[in-house]
């Protein structure tokens, strides 16, 4: 069950919302930054070369196909930054500018929860080359750095379908713990799908020789 960030338990002595979009991690490929409305043309792009690896594990595409789910991801994106509860970064790479994939925290939650869940999807040209791990360990940075260099968050979660062997892999490569299957947890290509829960917390989380930037 989703917490209420509404309840004052959870609420309570919440630390001023951090500029969320302000916030590049680097690493040694890649550049992991805010989604721009120029992103439009190299998403879409993204998305239709990688429809076969991406529509086993994906809900079911808004009408207008990618395009449409571009316009939604930015606006959410813009909104969810600007509200706290959603920090999402593509990822580019840094030698050729090609968009190396989509990385996201939502259902970012403060107070007492101080949690989020994970997302990540990889181009399909770059798969295999070790890009998803390395973009979610800098996505790591973030989380659990300190304000404003990162989202000063204590657990990130993240839910993989079992036959998922690829996610499965990534979850435990960047040190998540797998703690349980959740039933019929999200309706994924059509159909409600089981879930398997890893999460890490910050006390388990190794800093690495990641750059964040802030402003």
């Amino acid at each position: 069950m989703q917490p209420n960030p509404t309840d004052p338990i959870l609420s309570t002595n919440v630390p001023p919302i951090p500029p969320i979009h302000a916030i590049v991690a680097r690493t040694s490929r890649l550049t992991l930054r805010p989604i721009f409305a120029e992103d439009r043309d190299a998403f879409i792009q993204m998305h239709e070369q990688s429809h076969t690896s991406f529509a086993p594990w994906s809900p079911n595409l808004p009408e207008g196909g990618y395009a449409a789910l571009f316009d939604l991801q930015h606006e959410r994106s813009v909104q969810g930054e600007l509200t706290g509860i959603e920090c999402r970064r593509v990822a580019i790479v840094t030698e050729t500018g090609e968009m190396a994939g989509v990385f996201a925290f939502s259902n970012i939650v403060r107070g007492s929860w101080c949690s989020c869940n994970a997302g990540w999807r990889v181009n399909s040209t770059l798969q295999g080359q070790g890009i998803c791990t390395e973009a979610m360990l800098a996505m790591l940075e973030i989380a659990f750095n300190e304000q404003p260099h990162g989202l000063g968050l204590h657990r990130v979660e993240a839910g993989v379908v079992p036959t998922n062997a690829a996610s499965l892999r990534i979850a435990e490569k960047i040190g998540m713990r797998r703690e349980g299957l959740a039933k019929r947890y999200l309706k994924i290509n059509g159909t409600w799908q089981d879930h398997a829960i890893f999460a890490k917390t910050a006390e388990e989380h190794t800093p690495g020789v990641i750059e964040v930037e802030c402003g």
